[in-house]
């Protein structure tokens, strides 16, 4: 499919996920069927004073483009001066964060509290799309408390978003209730550019099922994929008409030790302990002993301890399997 100027080879992507996208992350999303990632949010102000902790949000790793970097702000003077910083980067897109319901982002006029004047929207993407030499979309959920959709995405297009994410919530649901697919609907039946659908996906029937139910041009996964990248590409075999490939215990081992090396070339020994401490939680979700595994190495401190704790547990369950 063609997205953003780009020939994807899905359209299943990776959401951008505060706290979650790192390129580890996505370098592994995308060796697992992932069409398309997205980097975290990253500052407009922050990048402009080159903060570091900012600029470690917009390194990138070989292997992982087609990457879209995500950008959030307010003012449109800065999120046009970051876009140029932005897009010099060998990255493939931009994107406007309009979602965040966080609230130290709405206070700072960014996130979803853009959605609460349109024209102001309008005015930072456009402000993004000048300054940038690459393809810009926008990120949005469906208004502050009701649907506004109709009145903001065409002001968005007018300002050069080339693609729309719409998250089904509004920004009072936070994460909470259910993601209102059928507003997904309502807009791709309209939308003059690409809408991305997000929400309650956490399978790849649910992926296959929101394409054909909304008629979205691409499905956007962020939580599901957590602890969970072979989602990708389950949901990319079931629109092909193939029975996915199980996940072995053996697979959820060898996908942590990549994260694990990955994490520890990027940023150290704590670092790797801080993400294989949060992806041991997920990849163990659900599986035999799992709580008991989590309360053993969630008091590990050292990298070659926590390692030996997960390989224990994985390799037990691949030998029982």
């Amino acid at each position: 499919m063609q997205l953003l100027g780009l020939t994807l080879q899905s359209p299943f992507l990776a959401a951008p996920m505060a706290g979650v996208s790192s390129p580890a992350f996505r370098l592994m999303a995308r060796r697992s069927g992932a069409a398309l990632v997205y980097s975290e949010m990253i500052s407009a102000a922050g990048l402009l004073r080159r903060q570091p902790q900012t600029l470690r949000l917009c390194r990138q790793i070989p292997g992982e483009r087609p990457l879209v970097l995500q950008l959030f702000g307010g003012d449109p003077e800065a999120m046009h001066q970051a876009a140029k910083i932005a897009s010099a980067e060998e990255v493939d897109a931009l994107d406007v964060n309009m979602g965040c319901p966080v609230k130290k982002v709405r206070r700072q006029g960014a996130g979803s509290a853009l959605l609460t004047d349109p024209d102001r929207a309008a005015e930072v993407l456009a402000a993004v799309v000048e300054g940038s030499r690459l393809p810009v979309s926008a990120k949005i959920r469906l208004g502050p408390r009701n649907d506004i959709t109709g009145t903001l995405v065409p002001k968005l297009v007018k300002a050069g978003a080339r693609a729309i994410t719409l998250h089904a919530r509004t920004t009072v649901q936070l994460f909470a209730g259910r993601a209102d697919w059928e507003a997904i609907k309502r807009l791709a039946a309209w939308c003059p550019v690409p809408l991305i659908g997000n929400g309650d996906v956490f399978s790849g029937r649910d992926a296959v099922r929101m394409l054909s139910e909304t008629g979205c041009a691409a499905v956007m996964i962020g939580r599901g994929a957590m602890g969970d990248p072979w989602i990708f590409s389950r949901a990319a075999a079931r629109l092909a008409g193939r029975e996915p490939q199980a996940v072995t215990p053996a697979m959820k081992q060898e996908a942590l030790l990549e994260h694990l090396e990955l994490a520890r070339s990027l940023g150290g020994e704590g670092h790797a302990v801080h993400f294989v401490r949060q992806f041991m939680m997920w990849y163990s979700r659900g599986l035999p002993g799992a709580s008991a595994f989590r309360r053993t190495a969630g008091s590990c401190t050292g990298l070659d301890e926590l390692w030996a704790e997960c390989e224990s547990f994985f390799g037990a369950l691949e030998q029982a399997a």
